[in-house]
């Protein structure tokens, strides 16, 4: 196992190189989105690279995740932290691998970033039905989307969900006996169940959706789905989960997207971190600089994306997520 107080110590480093809330506001407050990328050049954001136009931002934030990856990949203070962190990439990345084999598309254009597993050793493995190098929740994803597409029953809402819920898995089992990981993946859970609850209003759908590793019982998620907003604030109102039921019940009142509800389940596990921030306990600085990290390649997608469609300052900075404050 690699010293915990010196990836600690790297991270805390590293959290020197943040955007953070002054700059993403500035960037939000850009005239244009060529200011925009200015600014960014300016930070280093991107690793130094160069667009020729605004609209290929996306090349400097996947710079930044790639970047983000070899971090963890080289610093992690243990190969159950690293699994936990990249295991979105490798279950995102299998899942366009398999759908690539049965619709005999181009893989290239779905795969994100790479984690643990490269692509080629993805696309190598799952081609040949060989998922013994995958962890279980991943492997028995593969078994099951094989024996979908075969019989003729996949489509894409439920390949999702088979890789999704295989997902949550591997994140449960890999923060058990971890207090600090538990927090995150029962958050992150959670979020993922009540979003499932009030998209569909249905209870039988939102269990065919739902992830396991959270703290949202049964019965929870079939008042979710079925009562109204203020029974649901009545119901949630002594609930740990109370602020994300609220944010998703006061959008679902007002019949617009989850927008106030995405933007606080994306921030959730940061801020139960940014909580204790001056807390050095144990994993915490590395854990929160990972996912300040991923907050501000969000961020960057959000008010990019935002300024190349004409949307004002104010706006863009109301839909931006948690970020870190210096």
């Amino acid at each position: 196992m690699k010293n915990v107080i010196y990836a600690n110590a790297r991270a805390s480093a590293a959290t020197r190189t943040l955007l953070g809330k002054e700059r993403l506001f500035r960037i939000a407050e850009a005239a244009s989105a060529q200011e925009a990328v200015q600014i960014l050049a300016e930070t280093g954001f991107g690793g130094g690279r160069t667009i020729d136009s605004p609209l290929d931002y996306e090349t400097l934030i996947r710079a930044e995740e790639a970047a983000l990856i070899a971090f963890v990949k080289e610093v992690s203070p243990s190969e159950k932290l690293t699994k936990f962190l990249l295991a979105e990439y490798d279950f995102h990345n299998a899942e366009a691998v398999m759908r690539a084999k049965y619709l005999k598309t181009d893989v290239a254009p779905m795969l994100a970033e790479e984690g643990l597993f490269s692509a080629e050793t993805l696309k190598e493995k799952i081609f040949a039905d060989d998922y013994s190098p995958f962890p279980a929740p991943l492997a028995r994803a593969l078994h099951a989307a094989d024996e979908l597409f075969v019989s003729g029953k996949a489509d894409g809402k439920t390949i999702g969900s088979l890789f999704r819920r295989a997902l949550y898995e591997e994140r449960e089992k890999l923060a058990a006996k971890d207090a600090l990981l538990s927090a995150v993946a029962s958050a992150k859970a959670d979020a993922a169940n009540i979003a499932a609850a009030f998209r569909s209003r249905d209870f039988a759908e939102t269990q065919k959706q739902f992830v396991p590793g959270g703290t949202l019982k049964e019965e929870e998620l079939k008042i979710l789905c079925e009562e109204t907003p203020e029974v649901i604030r009545d119901k949630f109102r002594f609930s740990k989960r109370k602020e994300p039921v609220y944010a998703a019940a006061e959008d679902f009142s007002k019949s617009r997207p989850l927008v106030d509800f995405e933007r606080m389940a994306d921030g959730w596990a940061l801020k139960y971190l940014k909580a204790e921030k001056y807390n050095d306990e144990g994993i915490r600085p590395f854990l929160s600089y990972f996912y300040y990290k991923i907050a501000d390649a969000a961020n960057v997608r959000i008010a990019m994306s935002c300024l190349l469609n004409g949307v004002a300052g104010a706006e863009i900075k109301e839909r931006m997520r948690e970020a870190y404050e210096r």
